[in-house]
């Protein structure tokens, strides 16, 4: 017998906040570290946005389920005192809408089943200064930069392995399965996995893919018209022209949504990266630190993970001053940079 999820533990008040986009500073704080607790608080999530995004259009398929026990068992969790009762009419209330979205997720029968188990896409979406790593069913992980939107296709890992590039930039490390091949689409082109990891960046004028490991083809749906990468190649596809420019050798230095991924890196270009990416001012109050070298890989770490792993690996602390970070060396006299 499958064990049904419970959600008594549930931050239903920031929940609904979020959905409406009406979450303040210290709420949105507050939400964003209940999602990071783990990745099934992510899921869960990301699966009632959906529900909401779609208009609850599918909610003719819950309707066998027990409304009057979701009503109140969502009542005892919502602040809102304009909640009074399930309304399923054209004109439903905001509110009400955000209630039955979080109704159908306490079913601990046909809805959560359903939810879990329709072939719906599934969307990930990332904030200004946010990074975010996604692990796919199909053992493939996407690192998302900031405000990238992405998107899979009905049925992912079953009828085929598709996902939608609308915005943004997304590392894509791809677990290769030949009878099911791995394809970003985006608008006038696509690539296709040949066994690799790639990034791809795209803006309204330009689409561009470097790989990092194996090749991939990169290819204009209208034409036909295709070029195969390989390791260590970047090529730019120029939307408005809509041709290929030259395949050229990857810049070491771009590294795209993979830049939080460090060998044998000078501290100062860790600490300028990590800046980069969450918005945050970090600074030495020593300025040879700079020097010290380290291998780390901080993707899809939390920034104060982040700041943790840095000064675990080179015996440094941390303070927080105004806003910022302040990096020093937990032992002064030892200077050996």
């Amino acid at each position: 017998m499958d064990v049904q999820p419970t959600y008594d533990n549930f931050p239903w008040d920031l929940i609904g906040s979020a959905l409406q986009g009406t979450l303040s500073p210290d709420e949105d704080l507050q939400f964003r570290q209940w999602l990071g607790l783990s990745p099934d608080n992510q899921q869960k999530y990301d699966r009632l946005q959906q529900t909401w995004k779609d208009g609850l259009a599918d909610y003719i398929y819950y309707q066998a389920a027990d409304e009057s026990k979701a009503w109140e068992a969502i009542r005892a969790r919502i602040a809102d005192k304009g909640v009074i009762g399930a309304s399923f009419g054209k004109k439903t209330p905001v509110i009400n809408r955000w209630a039955v979205a979080a109704a159908i997720l306490l079913f601990v029968g046909a809805g959560w089943w359903y939810l879990a188990r329709k072939d719906a896409s599934i969307l990930y979406e990332t904030a200004l200064n946010e990074q975010k790593k996604i692990s796919l069913p199909d053992g493939s992980t996407l690192i998302l930069s900031a405000q990238t939107h992405i998107q899979l296709d009905p049925g992912f890992n079953k009828l085929g392995r598709t996902v939608m590039l609308a915005a943004g930039e997304a590392h894509f490390d791809v677990s290769h399965q030949p009878e099911l091949p791995f394809i970003v689409e985006m608008d006038a082109v696509r690539v296709k996995d040949i066994g690799t990891n790639f990034t791809i960046r795209k803006t309204p004028d330009s689409i561009k893919v470097t790989v990092s490991g194996g090749k991939v083809a990169f290819i204009i749906k209208e034409t036909g018209e295709s070029r195969e990468l390989t390791a260590g190649s970047t090529l730019t596809f120029y939307v408005t022209e809509h041709r290929f420019g030259d395949i050229k050798a990857a810049d070491p230095a771009d590294k795209g949504a993979g830049s939080l991924r460090f060998d044998n890196s000078p501290l100062s270009d860790v600490i300028t990266a990590l800046q980069k990416t969450s918005g945050k001012k970090i600074s030495l109050n020593d300025s040879l630190l700079g020097q010290k070298r380290l291998t780390v890989h901080l993707d899809g770490e939390s920034f104060d993970n982040a700041i943790e792993i840095i000064c675990a690996s080179l015996d440094l602390e941390y303070a927080e001053k105004d806003g910022g970070y302040i990096l020093k060396s937990k032992n002064p006299a030892a200077h050996n940079y």
